[in-house]
């Protein structure tokens, strides 16, 4: 099972249609009048850019780039973005623009060499986004009947994305020609979605997270790497045209690196990163699940037959030792699982069902086994009891008839007649209890 998503977009510079906008009055108004308010139709439909073009007093000093994309878990990422800034003489004192993202970063953190950089506030933007919208937002709010800053906090808010400005006080650095900038924040895969069909025979839900870069600057070289999560191996494909890009080689499954060359333009790729579990480790895993369904299935049908028949004690036992082992193997296996509950919390929780179901098989067969056992014995018990009735209640006399050959005992009675007379008459001469006890050697019928 592959389980998809995508990380936040940072600084991307992707265009939106117009409608996409949620004030309907603004883009009502907008709709007929582009040409009379380009800067707002662009503010508006690609945010991104527009900010690039109107604020670029920093960003023109950005020489390197550097963005180190970490995974913590599959699931969460460690950004380190650094930037290289040479020639800072020509910035003037105040706020500056950054970047843009479309969502807020979860502990953001922006320092400029190792001192920690103000970021500005949204009512600071506002004020920066009526300054260079002047004589349109002049126009544009006289149509609708409000304020400038009222129809900047609208547009604002209407925009796509929140642009970051940082603070530079020229005090502090001066006489430095190259600052270094780095930025750090906390990501998490968004628009989770499980696709069972690629990989239906793995309950291992593996990672591929779609991630988009756009580089601050068109001068600046841009380096990004990856790096995957403890025990797992990570691979990343993109979409950048030849001649914008050069893949820095690499043996180790654990990190990809990849240099970009805008080439005086600002570009943007698209990652497909793939995380995913060892292949040895695999392997064992779903070796482990299915080992463990094959002996399930022996269970059943053990039990199917011994409710008709005595199951022999050596199969009896030969399961029981091969299931011990397999809970042995998979309680092992489950504390491996455990470090990871995004990947592995589906096979973890298949691990444990398959325990519980082995248990109780082991007990549900223990238990046919006995009470077979029981069975048996009382029946044995019965026919030895009727047995022994039966041989004290038939008459001695009618014992001759298991004889094997009756004619020769009958025939010996008849030619020995006057021996018999003999033996009746000494029977006679003896004691009585000792004639009742006694059994006739042989019978005159």
């Amino acid at each position: 099972m592959i389980e998809t998503g995508n990380l936040s977009e940072f600084n991307n510079t992707s265009r939106r249609d117009i409608s996409a906008c949620n004030d309907v009055e603004i883009v009502a108004i907008l709709s007929k009048n582009e040409r009379r308010f380009p800067k707002i139709y662009s503010l508006l439909t690609e945010t991104t850019n527009f900010y690039a073009k109107n604020f670029s007093d920093l960003l023109k000093f950005i020489k390197r780039e550097k963005r180190l994309v970490v995974f913590e878990t599959p699931s969460r990422v460690s950004m380190t973005h650094e930037y290289t800034i040479e020639g800072m003489g020509g910035i003037s004192q105040g706020f500056h623009f950054l970047f843009n993202t479309r969502e807020r970063l979860s502990w953001l953190k922006i320092f400029l060499e190792d001192k920690r950089v103000s970021i500005a506030s949204r009512e600071k933007v506002v004020s920066l986004l009526t300054k260079k919208l002047d004589r349109e937002l002049e126009d544009f709010a006289t149509l609708i009947h409000i304020s400038k800053e009222d129809i900047a906090l609208r547009l604002y808010e209407a925009s796509d994305g929140k642009p970051c400005f940082i603070e530079f006080n020229q005090k502090e650095y001066k006489g430095q020609q190259s600052l270094l900038l780095s930025i750090t924040f906390f990501d998490s895969i968004r628009n989770k979605a499980s696709q069972y069909i690629k990989r239906w025979w793995s309950p291992l839900q593996e990672k591929q997270i779609s991630y988009n870069y756009s580089t601050i600057s068109g001068n600046a070289n841009a380096w990004i790497y990856f790096k995957s999560p403890t025990n797992f191996v990570l691979s990343a494909s993109h979409n950048a045209k030849e001649g914008l890009y050069e893949a820095s080689p690499s043996n180790d499954d654990e990190i990809t690196s990849l240099v970009l060359t805008p080439k005086g333009e600002n570009i943007s790729v698209d990652f497909k990163i793939s995380i995913n579990v060892p292949n040895a480790l695999k392997v064992w895993y779903i070796s482990m699940l299915y080992l463990a369904c094959a002996g399930i299935i022996w269970g059943f049908i053990l039990l199917n037959y011994g409710k008709c028949y005595s199951i022999p004690e050596k199969m009896l036992e030969t399961f029981n030792n091969c299931c011990f082992a397999i809970i042995a193997a998979l309680i092992a296996t489950r504390g491996w699982l455990m470090s990871e509950e995004q990947v592995m919390k589906k096979i973890s929780n298949c691990y444990t069902t398959i325990i519980g179901i082995l248990v109780v098989l082991i007990m549900a067969l223990s238990f046919v086994s006995y009470k077979k056992t029981a069975n048996t014995d009382v029946f044995q018990n019965s026919i030895q009891h009727n047995n022994i009735d039966n041989s004290i209640s038939v008459n001695p006399v009618s014992n001759y008839n298991h004889y094997p050959n009756n004619n020769s005992i009958i025939d010996d009675t008849l030619n020995n007649t006057v021996e018999t007379k003999a033996d009746v008459s000494d029977s006679l001469s003896k004691n009585p209890c000792e004639f009742k006890t006694s059994t006739p050697k042989k019978v005159i019928k």
